[in-house]
């Protein structure tokens, strides 16, 4: 993971070199080792990369720095997975001029034009120039751990992988969007282009910006296929296939030198990936093993999956890097590190991040799989009663409700699992006049926080903005939505790029074999029964791991384990509590804007102390984290006034209308 830059246009011909070095510096830790500034003879465009010396290994972004070709140049971030099968692809037109990423970003730009990202597979963001077409194209992938922002002024185009080189430039301005911050600190990050700067925008994960003679497109090169079509393979055979696909996906992330770790937990998720993994090291015969590195909690903790993950282990005669709970603080130097990170966001488990990816360094490893996609890809919630119930299976729902153990919960509870995920958007907003004001919340909404002015929401319409920037649902089923909506929603790359920048500070990448395309290509195809039955989840996973863990890990558990929330509540309710009080009892900038309404918030937070909430404390670490940010770039930075709110730009996104908030934040803010 290396930092990446470009400037395009009248901007790139004065002091080119100069100013490219100007905005490498705020590269940071994306940055530090070896530097290369290229500019175009003819004075249009400037690339500059920047990697750490270990990235310079092949099976990394690798030795060359700015690639080029002829009239093509590229700065590329990227680990480029299946490269065989990429070359196979290109050997109709010209190869790769050599063997880096970079090399091949170029052979498939040549081949396949601005559509070329669609072809790659991997965790990359590149920014090339086409000197001939007179066009520079930037692209990410679709799991996004790799970031890249823009920004277009007057007929010049800045592109860098930080917030804070895009800002090195003298021209680009450092106006804050307050929209963006209360956004941030309410919890609704469905703006997939925003930052907390007006002029600054992110490339969404999945996109390809094409940029040519100062007119700007922007294009969307992936999508999920359709969700559950419930046709092919019997189960038995879609196990196998799964294996087969979960094999390659591990061994193509695997190290190319020394070991690769896994950040193990008990769960199904990371538990496959290391089995997956473990199986094409047998296989290679030379004796190898991977190291798995993971948090012990104590007996009793919601969250101990210790003799779970011993079981895997020992079944695999690998050894284990431990990690103890009680040594890592959920909150360390909270405004210092708000102060130099890029935006208001921050994630709930960061410092649980950094410890696995310390634990990793320590293992001798410079790559760690990790489980993430799991939850996405094989299980759904009880959403699927909805569709049940739409679709006139009485039957089949009364014996789902029966298997899980919900009879005698009454009509409430049915309500809210069967009926209310069906209602339409008017129907539920229609309640609030029967409901004091309150509309009936659907799946995957949450209600904004309290402690928001509502004169603020109101002006700068946050919840009419997430509407209609949520992820549509477009004539699927209720549990078809739910897993288009993780795998659409533009919180997870947000969250999976935070963790792969902490891999990076420690000096590690981080893979994520699940999230492999072809892996998401076939689990999204498959039918809903084999996410949830009953009482039961992931049971393709856990059936296309069958022999390669212990049964006693394979088998159906009678409560989730592995679970943060008490971690969570002791750090908040006791550790942490007087230093956040101070902070909510002190003057908070987020009121001082009008965006917090400050009694409120600190009568939520003694709410909190006393009663607790899972949803509630994520909400409030939230808003805390943005006001940390915020107070340290007050001062730096210009902010309008409450009353210019609505002039304040907002791009439209081809998303539709639909929910309006994350839900279930908690999903990818858990620590594996």
């Amino acid at each position: 993971m290396s930092g990446i830059l470009g400037v395009f246009g009248t901007a790139a011909a004065p002091d080119a070199d100069a100013t490219a070095r100007r905005m490498g510096s705020g590269l940071g830790h994306r940055g530090g080792g070896p530097t290369e500034i290229w500019c175009d003879p003819d004075g249009s465009s400037t690339l500059g990369v920047e990697r750490q010396l270990w990235e310079l290994e092949p099976g990394f972004s690798g030795p060359v720095l700015v690639a080029t070709d002829g009239a093509l140049a590229v700065a590329a971030d990227a680990s480029l997975y299946y490269q065989a099968d990429l070359r196979r692809h290109l050997a109709d037109g010209a190869g790769p001029p050599g063997s880096s990423p970079s090399h091949l970003v170029l052979a498939a730009y040549r081949r396949w034009g601005v559509r070329c990202a669609e072809r790659l597979e991997g965790d990359f963001a590149f920014v090339l120039w086409d000197r001939d077409e007179r066009t520079a194209v930037c692209a990410r992938d679709f799991g996004g751990k790799r970031p890249l922002f823009y920004a277009q002024i007057g007929d010049s185009l800045f592109v860098a992988s930080t917030i804070a080189a895009l800002l090195a430039h003298p021209r680009c301005p450092h106006d804050l969007d307050p929209v963006a911050i209360a956004a941030a600190a309410a919890g609704l990050f469905a703006g997939a282009h925003e930052t907390a700067y007006r002029g600054i925008r992110s490339l969404p994960a999945g996109w390809t910006l094409i940029w040519r003679e100062g007119r700007l497109r922007l294009t969307r090169h992936w999508s999920p296929p359709q969700i559950g079509s419930g046709r092919g393979l019997p189960f038995e055979a879609a196990a196998e296939e799964l294996r087969v696909l979960l094999g390659r996906a591990a061994e193509e992330r695997l190290a190319p030198s020394g070991p690769t770790s896994v950040w193990l937990s008990g769960g199904w998720d990371s538990t496959a990936v290391f089995a997956s993994g473990e199986r094409v090291l047998r296989d290679r015969g030379d004796g190898g093993h991977l190291r798995a590195v993971s948090i012990s909690y104590p007996p009793g903790d919601p969250g101990r999956e210790d003799e779970l993950i011993k079981a895997v282990v020992g079944h695999w005669g690998s050894p284990v890097h431990w990690l103890d709970i009680g040594t890592i603080p959920l909150l360390d130097q909270p405004a210092e590190r708000a102060a130099i990170r890029e935006e208001p966001f921050g994630h709930a488990f960061e410092m649980g991040n950094r410890a696995l990816a310390q634990g990793s360094r320590a293992a001798g490893s410079r790559v760690a799989l990790d489980g993430v996609g799991g939850d996405q890809l094989f299980q759904v919630s009880d959403v699927y009663l909805a569709d049940l119930l739409l679709s006139g299976r009485w039957l089949t729902l009364a014996r789902e409700w029966q298997r899980k153990g919900m009879s005698g919960r009454g009509f409430r509870a049915f309500f809210r699992l069967a009926v209310l995920p069906s209602l339409p958007s008017m129907v539920r907003r229609s309640a609030a006049v029967v409901r004091g004001g309150r509309p009936l919340r659907g799946h995957l909404e949450r209600p904004l926080p309290n402690w928001l002015r509502r004169d603020f929401v109101r002006g700068a319409r946050l919840v009419e903005r997430e509407r209609s920037a949520t992820p549509a649902r477009t004539g699927v089923g209720a549990a078809s939505y739910e897993t288009s909506w993780y795998l659409n929603h533009p919180y997870f790359p947000r969250a999976f790029a935070s963790v792969a920048g902490f891999g990076l500070e420690q000096g590690i990448e981080v893979r994520s074999p699940l999230y492999d395309s072809r892996v998401v290509a076939f689990a999204v195809t498959r039918p809903r029964v084999e996410r949830s039955d009953g009482r039961e989840t992931k049971r393709l996973l856990r059936g296309a791991m069958r022999g390669l863990l212990p049964d006693e890990v394979l088998a159906p558990r009678a409560q989730r384990t592995g679970v943060t929330s008490g971690y969570l509540m002791r750090s908040l309710q006791e550790t942490f509590a007087p230093y956040i009080t101070g902070v909510f009892d002190g003057p908070l900038c987020l009121a001082d804007l009008g965006i917090v309404d400050g009694a409120a918030l600190r009568r939520r937070w003694s709410e909190y102390l006393r009663r607790g909430g899972e949803d509630l404390a994520v909400n409030l670490l939230l808003t805390l984290h943005a006001e940390l940010w915020l107070r340290g770039r007050i001062g730096d930075s210009e902010l309008p006034r409450l009353d210019q709110i609505d002039s304040i730009p907002t791009i439209e996104l081809p998303y539709g209308r639909v929910a309006r908030n994350t839900a279930c934040v908690k999903e990818e803010s858990c620590m594996t």
